[in-house]
């Protein structure tokens, strides 16, 4: 036990003189470097030499620590930074595409309204609810939010650019709409380019929206390509459109040699898939000049030309 007392003392002894060396070092090298120079003995010479590596190596290596922490500190501020601007970015993109769209949507209802006061016809605005898709993902019929008491069956449904279809049922909020193609909707047309009359039946196709023209008569003139709209006459299905209605294009010609009518397939002017806001015309434009044929008119009429339906 003793000789274990004398080894604690000895070791606490030397960690307190080691201590105290420590400590005094710095303030002898402080008092080597503030004293005037010459004033300095041998002993303070002997201090500085000492001292000036270590002061030198402390010095290096507190600029080093320093830097590295700058550093640090000035990545992980710029990380910061950078996060924050990216997400400033995001929501400044997120904000510009809805004013975008909102935008888009203003111009589409200035067009619509634009168009509905300058038409002759009364109209009534809806909006596309729904649609229904064939397998092939194309539009087959438009559900819109005008129901009973504001439309009815057979109205015709158009848009600024063309013809999209006529109301076909009615419930209580809400409509279906049939589509220009639909075999179910024929509309009296004219070729622009010409004036040539035709009757416009779709083909209810379920790749394409295409409708054929039919009655038209064989020595009329009609090229591919050919603008086809809306005659301003009524038919027996009680729809009448406003005149110069693009309803679509020409792409095929079927004349034969014989016969008295030819046929024409057109693809629809509308893009149906894109459709947000329409227009159904509640009451029709006043009737043209041109004599629209009932049906004591049908039965008088030569089995030649262009037959009403």
């Amino acid at each position: 036990n003793r000789n274990y007392i004398i080894m604690l003392v000895s070791r606490r002894t030397k960690e307190i003189i080691l201590s105290v060396m420590l400590l005094a070092l710095p303030v002898i090298f402080l008092f080597a470097n503030v004293k005037n120079p010459h004033e300095l003995n041998r002993f303070d010479r002997l201090i500085l030499k000492i001292s000036t590596p270590v002061q030198a190596t402390a010095y290096h290596i507190y600029r080093f620590t320093n830097r590295l922490w700058v550093n640090y500190i000035y990545l992980v501020n710029l990380k910061k930074e950078n996060n924050r601007l990216r997400l400033e970015n995001a929501a400044l993109k997120a904000n510009s595409a809805i004013l975008e769209i909102w935008a888009q949507r203003g111009k589409e209802i200035e067009r619509l309204l634009g168009f509905k006061e300058a038409s002759t016809s009364e109209m009534v605005a809806a909006k596309v609810i729904s649609k229904s898709l064939s397998p092939y993902y194309r539009v087959v019929k438009l559900r819109i939010d005008k129901g009973r008491g504001k439309i009815k069956p057979n109205d015709p449904v158009v848009i600024p650019e063309g013809v999209v279809g006529k109301v076909h049922r009615v419930y209580w909020n809400y409509a279906d709409i049939l589509l220009a193609v639909d075999p179910r909707v024929k509309i009296p047309v004219v070729v622009k380019r010409t004036g040539s009359e035709a009757l416009l039946v779709g083909l209810g196709d379920k790749k394409h929206y295409t409708a054929q023209l039919t009655y038209m008569k064989r020595e009329d003139e009609v090229r591919v390509g050919d603008i086809v709209v809306t005659s301003g006459l009524g038919g027996l299905q009680g729809t009448r459109y406003p005149p110069d209605l693009p309803v679509g294009r020409v792409t095929k010609v079927f004349k034969k040699k014989f016969g008295k009518f030819q046929n024409m397939i057109l693809e629809a002017t509308v893009d149906f898939s894109s459709l947000d806001k329409v227009l159904v015309v509640v009451t029709p434009p006043p009737p043209s000049e041109t004599h629209i044929p009932s049906l004591e008119d049908e039965k008088k009429l030569p089995r030649t030309g262009l037959r009403p339906y």
